[in-house]
């Protein structure tokens, strides 16, 4: 970072500025159009943050949103001290989570798991961080390494790369090695781990009951893994470890944060907080609280989330008070600094980035191949009952997810395609909104549709339990018609269901991301119910 001072050329207030991760979109520092807004220049130029998280599907394309990036490094180009900004997203199916056309998804982490390629799993990897940095996104907040225990699970479900720890060490390290094979940084998430738990720490604070036995033996060789693989950065998840620390959050605990992950794991990279915004946190401490316990545990960057500026403003001023009395020493707060500043050394040529190669890379035809093979072998077949789908066959198309998605597809595909949604594509089905949740005055219609049609493909979406009305829509359907089930979700149902065609996609997580089903999907769940494989004899996680 030429030019720039170091550590020790930094004021006290320019320092505690590098601990914060802000948040800008979902309505929050941007202008109506989706752009930077004028008031997240002065927070950049007063607060003078290390790192900026995007939020939110933007209108724009890969060309305006690598604008977007240069109007954030403009401003931080502005201050006294000019160091670059981490600029940072999930991606975790790809750049499609923040950029709203022109780019591309890609299979969920459990998705690649289930091809049985880490190759593959490496090469998706690093196209999601080419078109991530291509647009000046250098920090994506993946991989993903909680083992999925626990079906129930409401937060964390395809997410994960799988539910045994051998295996998601194994596609997670894939993941991270294709991050840093496109030059980009990697960011482990939740440590210790989220994947057996029962609440979702968006809107709770859940626990894991586990002994330390078995959280050494199944939620901590994939975060040992990637340490050894050198993982830039480990996020923190709002849970209770009750046989660590029974009293606080792993993000505001200095047994986990510093005890167990500096000290026993040896990671000596940069610790970044998961949203202190969500409920786990926010409706337990103060903001400008909980920044401080969570510094003070061992994080180094605070991930503030979308938030009000006077609340990042609260947080920067209370971590300065606490400083100055002597509450948080400042030889803590420069050992984050070093941490951060050495991270940004590695990126630092993505201050400032090409919008024409922007629009090349995430347009390349490469990525539009790899994204249709990652697709067409992540589609997992369990039962082939009434498959194949002929292409003079009438067929309904229903279901709680998707159908206005796949409707094209299947337009040409198939003979005359009757479709009948059952909630708006897009909806929360699951979330508790009952406004979106289909209810059962619907089985009559899709029941009476079922019977003037050759087959019946009906689409279904959980992410714990498996919803009783979706059980009930199968049933109603298959009772008239050879039916195939085409799983948008976890396949959690179907050991559940009658003996129907069933199709495992590992597609959408709690907010329906990927949404709506990408072109490569729609065309993958057509090629299976047209052709179908060989059938799994099982599901292909943990192998």
């Amino acid at each position: 970072m030429s030019g720039e001072r170091g550590v020790d050329g930094l004021s006290l207030e320019e320092k505690v500025g590098q601990l914060l991760h802000v948040g800008i979109g979902n309505g929050y520092g941007e202008t109506d159009a989706g752009w930077p807004a004028e008031e997240t220049g002065e927070v950049i130029r007063d607060l003078q943050p290390g790192a900026v998280r995007i939020y939110g599907s933007h209108r724009a394309g890969p060309y305006a949103m690598a604008e977007y990036a240069n109007r954030l490094q403009e401003w931080a180009a502005g201050v006294d001290h000019a160091i670059p900004l981490l600029l940072s997203a999930d991606c975790e199916y790809g750049t499609v989570d923040v950029v709203g056309h022109g780019t591309r998804a890609y299979p969920s982490l459990m998705g690649r798991t289930v091809t049985g390629d880490p190759g593959l799993a490496r090469e998706v990897s690093a196209a999601i961080a080419r078109d991530a940095r291509s647009m000046g996104l250098s920090m994506t907040h993946r991989p993903v390494a909680d083992v999925h225990t626990n079906p129930d699970n409401p937060v964390i479900g395809v997410r994960s790369p799988g539910t045994d720890p051998a295996t998601v060490s194994r596609y997670a390290t894939a993941a991270l090695e294709g991050i840093h094979d496109a030059g980009a940084l990697g960011v482990a998430k939740h440590f210790p781990g989220h994947g057996d738990t029962e609440l979702d720490s968006h809107h709770d604070l859940p626990h894991v009951t586990d002994d330390r036995e078995r959280i050494e033996e199944v939620h901590l060789p994939p975060f040992e893994a990637l340490i050894e693989a050198g993982v830039d950065c480990i996020m923190t998840s709002h849970v209770l470890v009750d046989a660590i620390d029974p009293d606080r959050p792993a993000t505001l605990s200095e047994p986990v944060l510093s005890g167990l992950l500096r000290a026993e794991l040896g990671f000596e990279g940069v610790v970044v907080t998961d949203a202190m915004m969500m409920d786990a946190v926010a409706e337990n401490y103060g903001v400008g609280e909980a920044a401080v316990r969570a510094v003070a545990a061992g994080a180094d960057l605070v991930l503030t989330g979308y938030v009000p500026h006077e609340d990042l403003r609260e947080t920067r001023d209370v971590l300065l008070e606490a400083v100055e009395t002597g509450d948080l020493p400042e030889s803590r707060i420069d050992r984050s600094v070093e941490r951060i500043l050495a991270l940004k050394e590695r990126v630092a040529d993505g201050r400032q980035v090409d919008p024409i190669e922007a629009l090349e890379v995430t347009g390349s035809e490469a990525h539009r191949s790899l994204a249709r093979e990652a697709y067409e072998r992540s589609v997992t077949l369990l039962t082939d009952d009434g498959l194949p789908i002929r292409e003079d066959d009438t067929v309904l198309l229903t279901g709680v997810r998707g159908v206005g998605a796949l409707k094209p597809h299947f337009d040409r595909a198939f003979g005359p395609v009757v479709t009948c949604s059952l909630a708006p594509d897009g909806t929360r089905t699951g979330d508790s909104k009952p406004a979106t949740v289909p209810t059962a005055d619907a089985l009559p219609t899709v029941r009476d549709l079922a019977a003037g049609v050759d087959r019946a493909v009906v689409t279904t979406y959980n992410r714990e339990g498996v919803p009783d009305f979706q059980r009930r829509m199968v049933e109603a359907v298959a009772g008239e018609a050879p039916t195939t089930v085409v799983s948008l979700g976890l396949p959690n149902e179907f050991p559940g269901l009658p003996e129907v065609g069933y199709l495992a996609t590992y597609l959408q997580d709690r907010l329906g991301l990927p949404d709506p089903v990408p072109d490569a999907a729609g065309r993958a769940i057509v090629g299976v119910l047209r052709e179908p494989p060989a059938v799994r004899e099982s599901l292909p996680i943990g192998e």
